[in-house]
């Protein structure tokens, strides 16, 4: 077992691992080591946008989780991927770069997470990106991610988008800056065409400076706790295990599955539940693993008259290889877009303060809808799927086995909250008024899925229950608050261990109201500062 020295060990290469480690490692005299379970992001297909949905279908950069069987969902589990490479999801993601709604973080602070209102939280959002719009107090003009609207929207998004206005919801011209209520195209972390990975952003920068060390194929393995600190981890490689001792702290990006689970076996966690897998208690904190969220969606899939959808490009070998041609001279066709190409933000409830749903228009549609369904179907299709910005349904995360080999037990709870529920049909009501106007009305030939002889409520739910999914959001396994029991504090060292921080969606009181991706990237740049502070 070889045994090798740095002052911030980082486990975890993905999106908060790569801010970290490119931060840290701009102070000349601190040694940097970043230990990663996957592989370098050689592959192609990460860098072109498009390219997800490959990635989806292969797995082969996936950790490849499933949830226990649902008991909302008929018993069905759910297939939960999760970036398995240098970048992590960041690297495997559909790439919708949105922050939320702004009163997200306020509830954080309010929660307890204090220090992460809002306008604690905006100067790292600016900091973090390149926006190419315009100028804006709200947005970043000199930052390592480019962000910027679909470049060329499709029949299709433009069509959702005017439908959407006209139902008398607003155009929004930044669904990043004051506000985020109403319809827009999507923003994207791409740049010129290609996915601008936190990895590309972050850490390929850095990896020339000699006080940078990074391992992939490194899977963590526990952390080492002596006298109540932690001084290093053990991960094992292809030749085996090897340690990695911290001088100064290590640092957890392992995302909020293996987070949590490493937490675990290091014996942080729930004293009972780690005693009976015949694993030493470091610290008795029971609230690992619970706080888990999601965002749960279902899908409206149509039917349509040909107007560009990629079903149609994808079913003809001369059109797909035009998009291919295209793309590689321009840089801006479809294959430049990650998985949605709009979104709506929209209240649905009477007298709410702010949107519960959120809406996304996709330029294909699938062949079925099942959680595994991932090939097109053979007709002109779109989709639009929705989900609850801010669901109320809980669930946890525990070990399976006292093994770093082993996937841990994920119970997602997904509609276990009756307002959950409540809003997911009400949410429906919407989608079905949106694809009856026009011009989105006049693209459709059928609402394929769920169909309209899906009428009464009861019917529709029977449809979510049998076919809603994943939006790929989960976090909150180790809670940030002010409080005991919170797993980590406000500067998200864990309680009981000192030189132990957890920079990762693990951490995320509640869940942001859209995607998460920007919210770990500004949690992380916010993190590096604190670590630096302390030094």
């Amino acid at each position: 077992m070889a045994v090798k020295e740095a002052d911030y060990v980082i486990l975890g290469g993905g999106s908060a691992g790569c801010v970290m480690a490119a931060r840290l490692s701009e102070d000349p005299a601190s040694q940097v080591a970043l230990l990663e379970a996957g592989p370098w992001d050689r592959n192609p297909w990460i860098h072109i946008p498009m390219g997800f949905a490959r990635l989806y279908v292969t797995r082969k950069f996936d950790w490849n989780y499933q949830t226990e069987a649902e008991p909302e969902l008929g018993g069905r589990q759910v297939y939960w991927p999760r970036g398995r490479v240098i970048g992590g999801s960041g690297s495997v993601n559909g790439l919708v770069f949105l922050r939320g709604s702004p009163r997200d973080y306020d509830r954080w602070s309010q929660s307890g997470a204090r220090g992460w209102s809002y306008d604690d939280c905006l100067p790292a959002f600016r900091k973090l990106e390149t926006f190419a719009g315009p100028d804006s107090e709200y947005r970043g003009k000199d930052g390592p991610v480019q962000v910027g609207e679909v470049p060329e929207p499709s029949d299709g998004c433009r069509a959702f988008v005017e439908a959407c206005t006209r139902l008398g919801f607003a155009r929004n011209a930044d669904n990043n800056a004051a506000w985020f209520e109403g319809v827009a195209p999507n923003q994207l972390n791409v740049h010129r065409g290609w996915r601008w990975s936190p990895a590309t952003a972050y850490l390929k920068p850095a990896l020339g400076r000699p006080n940078l060390q990074v391992e992939t194929e490194r899977v963590g393995q526990r952390i080492l706790i002596r006298d109540g600190r932690a001084v290093g981890v053990v991960v094992r490689g292809p030749a085996g295990e090897d340690t990695w001792l911290a001088r100064r702290e290590v640092i957890l990006c392992s995302g909020a599955i293996e987070s949590p689970k490493m937490l675990m076996l290091s014996g942080i966690g729930d004293g009972a539940a780690l005693q009976a897998m015949g694993i030493p208690v470091a610290v008795h904190a029971p609230e690992v693993g619970k706080n888990l969220q999601d965002h749960f969606m279902v899908r409206f899939a149509f039917r349509t008259k040909p107007c560009g959808t990629l079903n149609e490009i994808m079913a003809n070998p001369v059109r797909a290889a035009g998009l291919g041609l295209g793309w590689f001279l321009r840089r801006k066709n479809q294959m430049a877009v990650g998985a949605s190409e709009a979104s709506l933000f929209a209240r649905v409830l009477p007298g709410s303060e702010e949107p519960e749903v959120q809406f996304q228009f996709v330029n294909f549609s699938l062949g079925s809808q099942g959680t595994s369904a991932s090939s097109l179907a053979k007709h002109p299709g779109f989709t639009f799927n929705f989900c609850v910005c801010r669901p109320d349904s809980r669930g946890e995360l525990t070990l399976r086995a006292p093994s770093a080999e082993v996937k841990p037990v994920i119970r997602a709870n997904y509609l276990t909250a009756a307002s959950d529920i409540h809003i997911m049909l009400e949410s429906a009501k919407l989608g079905r008024r949106i694809a009856a106007t026009e011009p989105f009305a006049g693209l459709i030939e059928e609402e394929q899925f769920p169909g309209l002889a899906t009428t009464s409520d009861e019917q529709m739910l029977d449809y979510i229950r049998a076919n809603g999914t994943t939006v790929y959001h989960p976090c909150g396994t180790n809670r940030m608050g002010a409080d005991d029991r919170s797993v980590v504090d406000p500067e998200l060292r864990v309680r009981g261990v000192a030189g132990l921080r957890v920079v990762d969606a693990s951490v995320f009181p509640l869940v942001p109201s859209s995607n998460i991706h920007p919210a770990v990237l500004m949690l992380a740049e916010r993190a590096a500062e604190m670590v630096r502070r302390a030094a």
